[in-house]
């Protein structure tokens, strides 16, 4: 069975925002606090107020790669996981997505994923879809 449109729809848009997290991840990653004039740097020391210091400034900019990696870590696993059809593995990646967004404050994306986990759950075509994959299952085993 094809996905259906709600499953792709989610499906689109984690490839959207794995596409913006890896984007500010590399701008962030090219920021060079030695190298003002560079195009990453003007763009994250526009963005975040840093400090003078040079250690500050390396550990400002860690901490920004650390924030957009675990968003980006557990979206893309979350993708993988509906790709996999993998239902109950999926909810409990969204929940703790959820979570994490929560404790950051970010309610918005918050509120994106308890739609999408709420399509998941009451979405029939949605359900059927991640139920194809256990029959198939249990056709070869017979």
């Amino acid at each position: 069975m094809k996905a259906p449109l709600s499953i792709k729809i989610i499906q689109g848009f984690m490839i959207l925002q794995i596409f913006v997290l890896v984007s500010l991840y590399v701008i962030v990653e090219l920021a060079d606090p030695m190298n003002l004039s560079y195009w990453a740097s003007k763009i994250v020391f526009r963005m975040v107020d840093m400090p003078q210091d040079m250690l500050e400034q390396s550990y400002v900019l860690g901490r920004l790669k650390g924030m957009l990696m675990f968003p980006l870590f557990f979206t893309s696993l979350l993708a993988l996981f509906i790709k996999l059809r993998m239902l109950k593995t999926s909810i409990g990646c969204i929940i703790l997505i959820m979570l994490l967004d929560v404790s950051k404050g970010t309610f918005l994306v918050a509120i994106v994923y308890l739609v999408i986990l709420l399509v998941l759950l009451n979405n029939k075509q949605a359900k059927v879809y991640f139920q194809q994959k256990r029959k198939t299952k249990a056709a070869e085993a017979a």
